[in-house]
């Protein structure tokens, strides 16, 4: 993690007891930004997982819309799925990335999935994953996506190889990830031009450290589609200077 104390970043809101963790505990990490009207979407997508030792750490990064507000009345409500409920504010916007390190550095569970607030999962999601994980010993589990919403249509995830990373990324961010693994990298980088690719630039440090995904073939994951979506805005007007910056970061990906 950056040397800095990451969880000053953020502020609790509300917080069920801390249970003691088990070894097959998943943390589901939401970064949260003005998502109020896609956040219960993804909520009752994970409440319909069919894993058990499941817990939950939202962060809002300092929305100006009824995100939070949605989110944390509908947790509440529904606390008693969870091992844990965590619902944190940043004191200012930090971006996706730290979003994301707030949520990983307020989270003890030993696997962590990243869900962002207009994506879901489909219910069989996180005990398929943490199946293979195990199975495989890799780093982290990945499976293919359902794009839906403006658009339809099926992902291009595909089996790990690094050299795959050549061509572009291939793995989206929703992802479960051993702890230690992610811990050991730092966690999520903050790119100098903050618009995506901060899980591209995660699987390529993995490649570069010798650590493996494992993909999933079902239809596990589901990525919305829509006006403000980051695929469809601001990933693709910045993909000169973001590809400019992956090559500065990564040479050998050259």
């Amino acid at each position: 993690m950056p040397l800095f104390d990451v969880r000053a970043l953020a502020q609790p809101v509300y917080q069920t007891e801390y249970k003691t963790p088990l070894p097959d505990d998943v943390a589901v990490i939401i970064p949260l930004f003005n998502y109020g009207h896609t956040i219960l979407d993804t909520l009752r997508s994970v409440i319909n997982q069919d894993h058990n030792q499941l817990s939950i750490t939202l962060v809002d990064d300092c929305s100006t819309d009824d995100g939070l507000e949605k989110a944390l009345a509908y947790l509440k409500a529904s606390e008693a799925r969870f091992r844990r409920v965590h619902v944190l504010r940043h004191e200012r916007n930090q971006g996706l990335s730290m979003t994301r390190n707030s949520g990983i550095a307020w989270s003890a569970e030993p696997y962590l999935f990243m869900l962002d607030a207009d994506n879901r999962i489909r219910p069989p999601a996180l005990s398929r994953l943490l199946a293979a994980l195990k199975i495989s010993g890799a780093a982290f589990a990945y499976s293919q996506l359902t794009l839906f919403g403006s658009e339809t249509g099926i992902g291009v995830a595909d089996v790990w190889q690094p050299s795959k990373l050549l061509r572009g990324n291939y793995i989206d961010a929703m992802a479960l990830i051993r702890r230690d693994a992610l811990v050991s990298l730092g966690g999520y980088e903050t790119l100098a031009d903050d618009h995506g690719w901060e899980d591209y630039d995660l699987w390529c440090r993995f490649a570069k450290r010798g650590l493996s995904g494992v993909f999933v073939p079902e239809l596990l994951c589901d990525y919305r589609v829509h006006h403000s979506s980051m695929l469809r805005t601001r990933t693709n007007r910045n993909a000169a200077a973001l590809e400019a910056e992956m090559l500065l970061r990564h040479p050998d990906l050259a």
